[in-house]
């Protein structure tokens, strides 16, 4: 156990956070070693933040440098990283919107829904689904209300075409798996929208926990759930 717990420390006082941010972000290198700068970011950051609080902050800075810190962010956790991310729901850029609704999500600490809430309605579509996306991940039931309302809003549609984003809401109320989600998912069955359709199902099959497939169409499998959503009061 001791070499381990060397072997570990001497990798965390080795770290550079400005050269392994540069790294995460250099989108020429392989997957593999932005994901390796990545994760000692992470590492280093649960020891002292200030490199990476600096760098999400730096409204000046890289877009890509500000995203890849944001993100690691929210996988440090904690209150630290959560004052920070909040803060950053409100920056100009949508990019850097989107990455702190993302990282609050990865946070897992259900009293941000409050603030992802209002991202719903941000006039960019990137921070709206992934302000979805948190919710989702978040699982507070609270915010059903806002993404059923979300889903049904004209901002969802652009000259008569339904936006990608609606799928996303579907999804987080899938996740979500509370029952009062139930007559949302159920019109959402019936959307203009296939793709939303099939994001219906499966939302009812989270939701649920079984799902309709075997020896069954996607038809077969939206009526089965629209039954199964009647006996349930929805």
């Amino acid at each position: 156990m001791l070499p381990v717990l060397f072997a570990a420390f001497l990798r965390i006082a080795a770290a550079d956070p400005a050269a392994d941010l540069s790294r995460a972000a250099d989108p020429t290198l392989p997957e593999a070693a932005r994901m390796e700068a990545f994760n000692r970011l992470v590492s280093a950051g649960t020891n002292d933040l200030r490199a990476l609080r600096a760098a999400a902050a730096d409204a000046s800075g890289d877009s890509r440098r500000r995203w890849v810190a944001i993100r690691a962010l929210g996988k440090v956790g904690g209150t630290g990283p959560r004052d920070t991310l909040l803060q950053l729901l409100n920056d100009p850029q949508p990019a850097v919107r989107a990455a702190a609704a993302q990282a609050l999500g990865d946070l897992g600490d259900r009293t941000v829904h409050t603030a992802l809430v209002p991202a719903l309605q941000d006039p960019a579509v990137i921070v709206r689904a992934a302000a979805a996306e948190a919710l989702g991940k978040v699982g507070d039931a609270n915010a059903v209300p806002a993404l059923a309302a979300a889903f049904t809003a004209r901002d969802g549609w652009y000259r008569g075409s339904s936006l990608w984003v609606r799928r996303h809401y579907v999804v987080a109320l899938g996740q979500i798996g509370d029952r009062s989600a139930i007559p949302t998912l159920r019109s959402a069955l019936d959307d203009a929208d296939t793709a939303v359709q099939a994001a219906a199902v499966g939302a009812f099959e989270a939701l649920a926990g079984f799902d309709y497939r075997q020896g069954r169409s996607l038809a077969e499998q939206k009526d089965a759930w629209r039954r199964w959503a009647g006996a349930q009061g929805g």
